[in-house]
């Protein structure tokens, strides 16, 4: 009798196992089961349809067919409620239950929602991390006047981006004192501040925290803990995201801020791996167990996890942190360790930035070894760098001209190759 493969989940992750599953020849039986009623489809995707970029259409990565020439069966529209490590079963949302030999956990994270808020009012706050929640944005923006946003990370400006149009008011209150607070230093976020500002009329409120919402003139009406008050009559929180990992017992599997993993991305449980934005794993950069949410490690993280459940023993080279995007026409990207914490005794910085043209760079080193970057406007050679990070190279003796521009990059590896082991 083949092996059953059990996925929980279907995207990144779940698509990068199925498809190393297949890769390795075996005649495993893979079942993958969805919460949503759909093919698999890209998130980074819904800001562009959420601003009329693409249709619906474009945001998907396969269709049925895909599916059924890797031979998975599909339980979409159902979701896992209780898993039972022992028995090695799943039991879901429509009352079935499935067994398996092998399990992947790759059921993602989802929004994290506002909390003390009243009942009618939180259902009617909008957040982005579906299609569904995409399409909810758009048919609330028309007619909106008044739009305010929660949060001042990648998500809420990137929805600001999506819904400002012209006689449209758009606030974004930010706790920090600064955009992308968890991705970029001060004097980074005050240049995108100042373009925001500058060129899309989008407010910024900076240090101000909500500390009610109330139904008012036919929208809302957002309290401040400053004693401002803002009207609206759209809401979208972008608060960050939480791992999808309510159906797993904690008693069973090991888990903190999502569910532990080791290098082959094992969990505590046998038989149980974990892949995605739910999976806390080695940095590998920092050495420390953390979540660390992107497309990319999601990929690896799942073909890794895959190749192992058909019988691989394949290690991760641990997670990177990476968010490459543009914001209201202008290119970001963070890659790495940006805001070093701890003692700091041991980490330099140099910087880049030519106000003319609106260019800020920075690179964070540690130990004489690159572990982040920061680049703003000028970010063509942003995979370049990340291969110096995650390859521990060091471009040395030339790292002013690293710097300033992608020009002079590529050179700059060669002699830090030549230089350093």
């Amino acid at each position: 009798m083949p092996r059953r493969l059990l996925i929980l989940g279907n995207s990144a992750a779940a698509l990068a196992a199925a498809g190393a599953i297949r890769a390795r020849g075996g005649g495993e039986r893979i079942t993958m089961v969805s919460r949503e009623p759909c093919s698999a489809y890209s998130p980074v995707l819904t800001t562009y349809y959420l601003r009329g970029q693409i249709p619906a259409s474009a945001l998907y990565l396969c269709d049925a067919g895909s599916y059924r020439e890797r031979d998975i069966e599909c339980r979409f529209g159902v979701a896992a409620v209780a898993l039972d490590t022992e028995a090695q079963t799943v039991l879901l949302d429509d009352g079935g239950r499935l067994s398996y030999d092998a399990l992947l956990l790759a059921t993602g994270a989802r929004a994290r929602r506002l909390e003390g808020l009243d009942a009618v009012v939180a259902a009617e706050i909008c957040y982005l991390r579906t299609i569904d929640d995409a399409r909810r944005i758009r048919e609330r923006a028309d007619g909106a006047g008044r739009v305010v946003i929660l949060g001042g990370g990648l998500v809420s400006l990137q929805v600001a981006s999506a819904v400002a149009a012209p006689g449209r008011q758009v606030t974004c209150v930010v706790a920090s004192r600064q955009v992308l607070s968890q991705n970029i230093d001060a004097e980074c976020a005050e240049l995108i501040r100042a373009h925001i500002e500058g060129t899309t009329g989008i407010a910024l409120h900076f240090g101000a925290d909500v500390t009610q919402i109330v139904r008012a003139n036919g929208g809302y009406r957002v309290c401040l803990d400053s004693g401002e008050e803002l009207a609206a009559d759209l809401l979208v929180a972008g608060k960050g995201v939480v791992p999808n990992i309510d159906y797993v017992d904690r008693r069973q599997i090991a888990v903190e801020r999502g569910i532990l993993v080791d290098d082959q991305l094992r969990t505590s449980a046998e038989n149980v791996y974990a892949a995605g934005d739910l999976a806390q794993g080695r940095n590998r950069l920092t050495g420390r167990r953390e979540l660390v949410p992107n497309w990319i490690n999601a990929c690896e993280q799942g073909r890794i996890a895959g190749a192992n459940m058909a019988g691989a023993a394949l290690s991760f080279a641990g997670s990177v942190a990476e968010n490459i995007t543009t914001l209201c026409g202008l290119p970001v990207a963070s890659v790495g360790v940006t805001r070093p914490d701890g003692d700091n005794a041991d980490v330099r910085e140099v910087r880049y930035r030519d106000d003319e043209r609106g260019v800020y760079r920075k690179l964070i080193l540690r130990d004489d070894r690159l572990i982040g970057a920061v680049l703003l406007r000028d970010i063509g050679d942003v995979g370049v760098i990340r291969s110096a990070i995650v390859g521990g190279r060091l471009p040395q003796g030339s790292l002013q001209h690293v710097a300033a521009g992608p020009a002079r990059f590529a050179d700059a590896l060669v002699r830090g190759r030549r230089g350093v082991a």
